[in-house]
């Protein structure tokens, strides 16, 4: 990163998508202009086999060639309901089927398979596994998301799959940190609230990924949750210090990438702003923003960020 601009740095930090078949002008002028450097793909991007290759070697030759660095393609190719490939490519089931088998290897069968394909595409980041417990049954977001509502086989049936991804030379990314199981709340639509101490939540919801961070999971993905016993002003878990630093970092000794859930979900998008809650995800501990869909608001939290370390680096000169 040393030599590089401030908005080439920031552009680093960017993951954001495009809402059609091709790319589209918005996404060459992030790209070219913004330096944004990764990218999220959903089912509207992915239309064929030959296509989604095409669009993968432009875009790893125009993000190499704006910023002199490789990019991450991402997709949520979990297998089940949360499925982003055309049909005709290979399709594994879902995490809670997959669990009920008691055989973890399908798990790691699952993820080498699923990673093969996406290699083989020229998508080298799997939004994948879930390592949530599906401990609430009113849950609307994770359910058959889920491997089990025992955290001891959603941690060795998730972290089978997050290998057999890894084997396949694909990124692998464990979520919802620290836990989306227990909400009757989708982050999606609100903003839930998980009133638990970090000692319950070390007791169930966390075990997974602790186990995950031993494992040398390489990339874990936050949660837009409220955890009031663990961070004391109203932030959820991708806004908090005590949380990404403290808590992930420090006391469970992550060195890997974090990433947030997508920034323009309501649950940051209509209490905080995604702009505004980028700057405090960047303070809080987070690498890499998913802005996923709103070019407008990709440029409003690129220009944040920029002014937010301006601001620092004037009170360094003082």
């Amino acid at each position: 990163m040393k030599g590089m601009k401030l908005r080439e740095k920031i552009g680093q930090m960017i993951m954001t998508g495009y809402p059609a078949a091709d790319l589209t002008p918005d996404i060459i002028k992030l790209i070219e202009e913004y330096k944004v450097a990764n990218i999220i793909f959903f089912s509207y991007n992915l239309i064929s086999e030959e296509q989604i290759r095409r669009n993968c070697r432009e875009l790893h030759q125009r993000i190499e060639q704006s910023t002199g660095h490789p990019a991450f393609i991402a997709v949520d190719q979990e297998g089940g309901v949360v499925t982003r490939l055309p049909e005709q490519i290979c399709m594994i089931p879902g995490a809670m089927l997959i669990g009920a088998t008691g055989n973890k290897e399908y798990a790691y069968q699952a993820g080498r398979i699923t990673g093969a394909e996406l290699k083989a595409l020229g998508i080298n980041m799997n939004l994948a596994p879930v390592l949530d417990v599906n401990s609430n049954p009113d849950n609307p977001v994770i359910g058959v998301r889920s491997y089990s509502s025992d955290p001891h086989i959603v941690k060795v049936f998730g972290i089978s799959m997050m290998k057999g991804l890894l084997s396949s030379g694909v990124m692998a990314t464990v979520k919802h940190f620290p836990g989306h199981g227990d909400t009757a709340v989708d982050s999606h639509l609100g903003l839930p609230v998980v009133d638990k101490e970090e000692k319950e939540l070390m007791q169930r919801e966390l075990i997974p990924f602790q186990r995950a961070i031993w494992e040398g999971a390489p990339c874990i993905m936050t949660s837009h949750i409220l955890f009031p016993k663990l961070e004391t002003q109203r932030k959820p878990a991708t806004m908090s210090k005590a949380i990404l630093t403290g808590l992930l970092r420090e006391k469970l000794g992550f060195e890997g990438l974090i990433i947030t859930d997508c920034l323009e979900m309501s649950a940051i998008k209509t209490f905080y702003g995604t702009a505004r809650g980028s700057v405090e995800a960047v303070k809080a501990g987070a690498q890499l923003l998913c802005i996923s869909h709103t070019p407008a608001l990709v440029m409003e939290a690129i220009e944040e960020i920029e002014s937010a370390v301006e601001r620092i680096r004037d009170l360094f000169k003082k």
